[in-house]
């Protein structure tokens, strides 16, 4: 008796270099996120809740104080950016997504391994066109 060989999952729409990249849940764990952008997250939420606090000193909006403060927030904000740093980036080549690794919000190298066809298997759309114009 032959032995029973597992059908590859390259064709889903969730292969994605040998990874599983479909969606578990609605808001993934912080784990899974890709680096930069849990990081520049955190920064910009640190940012935007100075900027808020601008308000509370009644600066005027239009004012040489107010601009200085804002110059300050966001030049600290780029500054605080340009210091996260993952030790799996691999450049894309493109804006977004700017590294290899990176599926949406998510870092493909903390993915399951995709096991094949499984339960979630589903036909990538590309991969039906393929096989639509060699019929």
């Amino acid at each position: 008796m032959s032995p029973v060989h597992k059908l590859s999952g390259k064709d889903c729409r969730y292969f994605q270099r040998r990874r599983c990249t479909r969606p578990m849940a609605p808001h993934p764990p912080e784990a899974e996120l890709c680096i930069l952008i849990s990081e520049r997250k955190k920064i910009g939420h640190w940012a935007l809740d100075r900027l808020k606090r601008l308000e509370r000193f009644n600066l005027p909006r239009q004012g040489p104080d107010r601009s200085i403060a804002e110059k300050y927030i966001i030049d600290r904000n780029l500054w605080e950016m340009t210091k996260i740093q993952c030790k799996n980036f691999i450049e894309s080549g493109t804006n977004f997504p700017p590294c290899l690794h990176q599926a949406g919000m998510l870092c493909a190298l903390k993915m399951p391994v995709c096991q094949g066809r499984c339960p979630e298997y589903e036909l990538n759309p590309q991969a039906l066109r393929r096989t639509r114009k060699g019929q």
